[in-house]
């Protein structure tokens, strides 16, 4: 019998190889245990803050009540001093909220202020002689969503004249008299405004288009992200109608074509080069990125 190949072997190789095996998985183990005892305890750590409490969420320039909000456990690693504490309530309460809060969204130190803010603040910044006119249209027929505060427009006004035809004197029995004879009516166009600044917009709920962007571009960038591929947000920046602002003539010869029967309003947009659009809000948030 050849024993060469027997010899050749050594015992010893085996048994290490094994007990290598055997530390790994113990240091394994070890190691595992210490990463789970490490996030339990983490788990455990906590602080207390506070978060919005209403199912429907806090909307902007609303005092702040106790009713609206609750404590929230939240992990020490994940607070940051920006966020207000359960034990500072008294720091918050009964302020402004600057701009509209979602639900179970934590509280943070600079989301609150003691002065009332102003709504439409473009009101108290308008010319004292200029006046607003508000102006129902159709979305699809002057740029869809493409329209924005701050923009020019030029309006057509198209009503319903009749159309009358003056007969000579003498043609009836008084020889004096003028007769006018009402052949029917027809289509005039005149140009209403040549150039008049959108203002604002009002949504179906006749809400200011202009604070629903206000209200998201303050928002963390994650939750701006979320809020803006809401369909709540979509329907509220679908415009039902124009605020335009005028001077006392424009708002004088709107009202002198408004009396038409027939009327109705052709609105185009003119050139941005000159325009001082209040919110472009494609620029700031990437609206076209949006999935409709």
């Amino acid at each position: 019998m050849d024993l060469s190949n027997i010899k050749s072997v050594s015992p010893g190789k085996k048994f290490l190889k094994k007990f290598f095996a055997v530390i790994f998985a113990i240091g394994v183990i070890v190691v595992s245990y210490i990463v789970l005892s490490n996030a339990d305890k983490a788990a455990t750590d906590t602080i207390e803050v506070l978060r919005v409490k209403s199912g429907s969420g806090i909307p902007a320039f609303t005092v702040l009540t106790e009713d609206k909000i609750e404590k929230y456990k939240l992990i020490r690693k994940e607070y940051t001093e920006d966020m207000v504490l359960a034990e500072d309530i008294s720091t918050i309460i009964n302020k402004y909220t600057k701009y509209y809060l979602r639900q179970n969204s934590i509280l943070y130190k600079d989301q609150f202020t003691e002065e009332k803010p102003l709504r439409n603040k473009w009101l108290y910044e308008m010319n004292e002689e200029n006046e607003v006119l508000t102006l129902p249209y159709n979305l699809l027929e002057c740029g869809g969503d493409i329209l924005m505060p701050g923009d020019r427009v030029r309006i057509r006004v198209s009503y319903e004249v009749e159309t009358t035809k003056q007969e000579p004197a003498g043609t009836g029995n008084n020889p004096n008299q003028v007769v006018t004879v009402t052949r029917g009516k027809t289509i005039k166009t005149d140009i209403l405004f040549e150039s008049i600044v959108v203002k604002d917009m009002l949504n179906a709920n006749s809400q200011s288009i202009y604070e629903v962007y206000q209200e998201v571009l303050k928002l963390d960038e994650d939750t701006r992200q979320e809020v803006m591929k809401s369909e709540d947000f979509l329907k509220s920046i679908q415009p039902r109608a124009l605020l335009l602002e005028g001077t006392k003539e424009q708002m004088n010869k709107f009202s002198e074509y408004n009396a038409y029967s027939g009327k109705s309003f052709l609105i185009t947009i003119l050139s941005r080069a000159e325009s001082d659009v209040i919110l472009d809000f494609r620029d700031e948030v990437g609206l076209y990125g949006i999935e409709r």
